[in-house]
């Protein structure tokens, strides 16, 4: 009886094996194709070369540049169609015109399967009015490891408080160059839990051209109470880059005392 269970789970181990196998190979078949459609379509503007695979056929250190803003990586957009790249060490996306449907297929079909950072910067602050495209933003949270930044945006509370809410299992979240609504105290409390954020970048999104925190500072008052409405965002919070936003660095440290976040070390501030 031992015998036979033992020849069993032989056999079983043998399948894994291959499956395991197939499954590797699979995976550098599909990075290679990627990678060919990557580097061919836009070979004269990166003049890059294939990188070397990792030992899952995975790229080891690979920055994946996509400018939507050049007809060029339209055009490698529209040919992955339907692929999707493996895991990358850092995607930065630059979107010009919003409303391109290869911009939202990439995203949605074509983005990789993870990634440890993900920069996303705007051509023009641009109200995500359509849920379309916010909403695929918030989809690939999931393939997002370390951290997200976020560039020239316009963002309501509600939207804002989906974002970090979506990535708030990466270690640093930023928010920089954006105009940020915040009429109101946002709730948290229930929206983080399990919150991994270590660091918090603002960096002059509160500056003059953007939400203003210098004339509107009940709005960055209302961020930071906010922030305080989680108890796991208390705990795992180290570090807020408030650099440009008009804020006088004794004045926030006074308001994240008040909200139980006096351990948080304030970058910047006037």
């Amino acid at each position: 009886m031992e015998a036979e269970d033992q020849t069993v789970q032989e056999k079983n181990d043998q399948i894994i094996q291959q499956e395991k196998y197939i499954l590797v190979k699979n995976n550098e078949e599909k990075y290679q194709r990627c990678c060919s459609i990557y580097y061919n379509a836009l070979s004269d503007k990166i003049g890059a070369r294939l990188p070397d695979l990792g030992y899952d056929g995975h790229c080891v250190d690979h920055w994946l540049e996509i400018n939507f803003s050049y007809p060029e990586y339209m055009e490698f957009t529209r040919k992955m169609r339907f692929l999707e790249f493996s895991n990358v060490t850092e995607v930065e996306l630059h979107i010009g015109k919003m409303r391109n449907k290869h911009i939202l297929n990439f995203i949605d079909f074509s983005f990789p399967n993870k990634t440890n950072e993900l920069y996303i910067y705007l051509s023009l602050k641009i109200k995500l009015d359509r849920a379309i495209y916010f909403n695929s933003l918030v989809r690939i949270s999931s393939k997002v490891i370390e951290r997200v930044e976020f560039n020239n945006f316009f963002l309501s509370l509600r939207q804002l408080k989906r974002l970090v809410a979506a990535y708030r299992h990466v270690k640093e979240f930023s928010a920089n160059y954006c105009v940020l609504f915040i009429p109101t105290i946002p709730d948290f409390s229930n929206a983080l839990k399990n919150c991994q954020i270590q660091e918090i970048d603002l960096c002059n999104s509160g500056g003059y051209c953007y939400s203003n925190w210098e004339k509107h500072s009940e709005e960055f008052i209302n961020l930071i109470q906010g922030f305080g409405t989680s108890s796991d965002l208390r705990l795992s919070l180290r570090k807020v880059d408030i650099g440009g936003c008009g804020i006088k660095h004794k004045e926030a440290q006074k308001i994240f005392a008040y909200n139980q976040l006096e351990g948080v070390e304030i970058i910047g501030g006037s």
